[in-house]
């Protein structure tokens, strides 16, 4: 389950990247989507943008 420092890593690595963008707005809708997703142990894929996957990887509590 993610906690609080996990979701401050992920969303301070989409700021940085993707701040000022037409998308981050959809962008950040996504990882919060994602976020529940992963939490409820559901799939990721074809529903969130592929670059949210890939930080909800990268950030992703380890088992």
């Amino acid at each position: 389950m993610f906690e609080k420092a996990h979701i401050d890593a992920l969303f301070g690595e989409l700021e940085r990247q993707w701040r000022g963008s037409p998308e981050f707005d959809r962008l950040t809708r996504d990882a919060h989507l994602g976020i529940a997703l992963c939490d409820a142990g559901r799939p990721l894929k074809d529903r969130i943008d592929p670059k949210i996957v890939a930080l909800i990887e990268r950030h992703r509590p380890k088992a």
